[in-house]
């Protein structure tokens, strides 16, 4: 009764009419996890003009492993057409409040969010608030892939600041079109679109406006328990600036390109292995092109309700620094550990041990909870962590899906 309650105010509040969507389905998960949690450093702590750095010393978290809920529903049009929609919000850091450490709160519509149309002839075409193509398809969103062994925990190594999956991105104010799947294969494809339009960095004095549109091609293919899949996804006006992988906006004429390759196979007596690589371009403000790429290889087996997972993720080098500059200093890898044993069919537990080691000058962090050693006072979005700071974590939790 509470469900179907729920579900006819969330229909009422976007003005579809109940009786027309008798179909819509609540779903989610809750799951969170007690953690040790540190970030190897040789840095001492310093403070300067609002920003401090403290070394994160071990420390015991409580965590949320990426929990959430959704709505969504459909209305047939007639002639094979329907209308699509879904409503899916975080529920970031419930466990704290709904504040993370990054000051950022828990509100409606964070995630996956989108109005469209499906037809088993064109596929579907969806508005809003979505994951890329790049992504979807070829990324850590990719279920039947597999490749993001530990994904939604603080193990999770697949994000634009983490060692693997850089180019993944959800985009707002997009449109998306992904096909039908024909023998197995399946095309997607994203357009997010550039509504800031800020003035170019270049030649500011001009007073030009950039177009930081972003476009991102996915391919994907299934045959039994074979996946293997492809990415393309272009940042326009964008660049980064000197010796760095740290992409900005606000560059006219300046592009930052990432590509992928990725597959999985599981045998019929529960092993699974897996493996993406990716490689980035990235146009330079002030100098040469750069390029950097990264790799992971994964490992599963399952033992009845039970599974073991094992991943190894490296960043490689940056390529074309400048003269005194050593591209290894940007190196960084991650090694995954972790088992899940399902109690039912919707409630799960979990443990993982996790370490990333930073090269002196990168500072990958976790996809997932990711830890700060560089506060800023004013503004706890621009928290960052150290370049060569090493996060670890160990954690335990539990997941409840709905």
């Amino acid at each position: 009764m509470q469900k179907k309650n729920l579900a006819a105010i969330v229909a009422s509040l976007f003005v579809i009419p109940v009786a027309a969507h008798a179909d819509v389905t609540i779903y989610g998960f809750l799951s969170a996890g007690i953690e040790s949690t540190k970030a190897s450093t040789s840095t001492p702590a310093s403070s300067n003009n609002g920003v401090t750095f403290t070394p994160y010393n071990t420390r015991t978290r409580i965590v949320d492993h990426n929990s959430r809920i959704g709505f969504k529903g459909n209305e047939d049009l007639g002639n094979g057409l329907k209308a699509i929609w879904q409503v899916e919000s975080s529920l970031r850091n419930f466990e704290q409040g709904g504040t993370n450490d990054a000051g950022q709160s828990a509100t409606l519509g964070t995630r996956n969010t989108f109005v469209g149309l499906e037809s088993a002839d064109f596929g579907k075409v969806l508005l809003g608030n979505y994951d890329s193509a790049y992504k979807t398809l070829s990324g850590s969103s990719n279920s039947a892939l597999g490749i993001d062994v530990m994904v939604n925990t603080t193990a999770d190594n697949f994000g634009k600041s983490s060692v693997n999956g850089r180019g993944e991105e959800r985009l707002k104010n997009s449109i998306q079109w992904y096909s039908p799947k024909w023998s197995g294969f399946q095309l997607g494809a994203s357009w997010g679109v550039d509504e800031a339009r800020v003035t170019d960095l270049s030649t500011p004095s001009n007073g030009s406006a950039t177009d930081a549109k972003r476009l991102s091609l996915g391919l994907a293919y299934n045959w039994q328990s074979l996946n293997l899949s492809t990415g393309w996804d272009r940042r326009y006006d964008s660049a980064v600036s000197g010796n760095s992988n740290s992409v900005k906006t606000g560059y006219s004429g300046k592009n930052v390109s990432l590509y992928n390759i990725a597959g999985s196979y599981k045998f019929d007596f529960g092993t699974y292995i897996g493996g993406v690589y990716e490689w980035a371009t990235y146009d330079n403000a002030a100098g040469s092109q750069l390029k950097q790429d990264d790799w992971q290889i994964a490992l599963g087996q399952d033992f009845g309700a039970a599974s073991i997972k094992l991943a190894y993720g490296q960043l490689g080098s940056l390529k074309n620094v400048s003269a005194g500059t050593n591209g290894d200093d940007y190196k960084a890898k991650q090694w995954i550990l972790g088992g899940t044993y399902n109690l039912s069919k919707t409630t799960q537990l979990l443990a993982y041990y996790t370490k990333i080691t930073n090269n002196a000058k990168a500072n990958a962090n976790f996809a997932n909870n990711p830890v700060y050693d560089t506060i800023n006072s004013a503004d706890a979005s621009k928290n960052t962590l150290g370049a060569g700071s090493s996060p670890q974590a160990f954690g335990l939790g539990m997941k409840v899906s709905f």
